[in-house]
């Protein structure tokens, strides 16, 4: 209930997000804010500092003065929501239009270092568990997969014949490969997986009906049968599919990390530029 209630609210924060985004865009040309006074300049101090508050995060990580200044977890949130909050401030800041050289270049680095935390959120997600949960291994992911498969083995009663095509299915996903590779099978990865998916639903599905009519279940009880070998189907297949860029993504993941840290001190060194130069002329 409440992971639940946690989605629902990080989707309705970036839902929120989004249309007062395009609201402030449609309305961008009726000069309700102004960057050098009243809400519009106080918007920009304000994104600003969110944009500076970023450094807390990677410094509870790092510094070990502040190492037992709570969990990592929240921090991390709070990281997250800054990224987004900050830059959505400065966009009403500059009223989505580009000005002087030293703020179109504030601009352009803001743009790009949040865009840059986008696709680090993208490949932070595929190797942990869960958006704050803690870094998976090889050998842990491999590890559910085969207790993973075991349980829909017991539970199902795979025939031979649908075990080797599972057995294929995970060859063709699990080769070892590059990361350009890796990644260019990922589409293949995901139609193979639809594939064995309805394969093994449609075996199973034969397997249940049979079992309820020799029991004599009630629907409700043979619904439910069927749900939970559908959601042991999907957990088998999950592992396989995170297992499949795991190696990949990780790769991915320690090169975004060197390019967005330089890129971020580029963002606030053209930050001061833009503030000191704004209230020296």
């Amino acid at each position: 209930m409440f992971r639940n209630i946690y989605t629902l609210s990080k989707v309705g924060f970036f839902l929120f997000t989004g249309l007062l985004i395009i609201a402030g865009w449609l309305t961008r040309d009726q000069s309700y804010l102004s960057a050098e006074s009243g809400l519009g300049y106080y918007l920009g101090i304000m994104g600003g500092s969110l944009m500076l508050l970023l450094l807390l995060y990677p410094m509870r990580k790092k510094m070990r003065v502040m190492q037992s200044w709570g969990s990592v977890k929240p921090w991390f949130k709070a990281h997250m929501i800054m990224g987004v909050v900050g830059p959505v401030m400065i966009l009403f800041h500059s009223n989505f239009s580009l000005g002087s050289a030293n703020s179109t270049l504030a601009m352009l680095a803001m743009i790009v270092v949040a865009s840059s935390g986008l696709i680090g959120r993208f490949f932070y997600a595929k190797i942990h568990y869960g958006l704050y949960g803690r870094h998976a291994n090889l050998e842990e992911l491999k590890e559910h997969l085969n207790i993973n498969k075991g349980k829909l083995g017991k539970r199902l009663r795979l025939g031979d014949e649908l075990i080797t095509a599972m057995q294929r299915y995970e060859a063709s996903c699990l080769t070892h490969r590059g990361i350009i590779l890796s990644l260019l099978r990922l589409p293949v990865v995901m139609v193979l997986s639809r594939i064995i998916y309805f394969r093994i639903t449609s075996y199973t599905n034969k397997i249940i009906k049979r079992y309820a009519e020799k029991k004599g279940l009630a629907g409700s009880e043979y619904r439910d049968l069927k749900r939970k070998a559908k959601k042991t189907i999907k957990i088998y297949i999950q592992n396989v599919k995170q297992l499949s860029g795991f190696t990949a993504y990780v790769r991915l993941f320690s090169i975004w990390h060197y390019l967005h840290y330089p890129l971020f001190v580029m963002l606030v060194l053209t930050g001061i530029v833009h503030v000191f130069v704004v209230h020296l002329y």
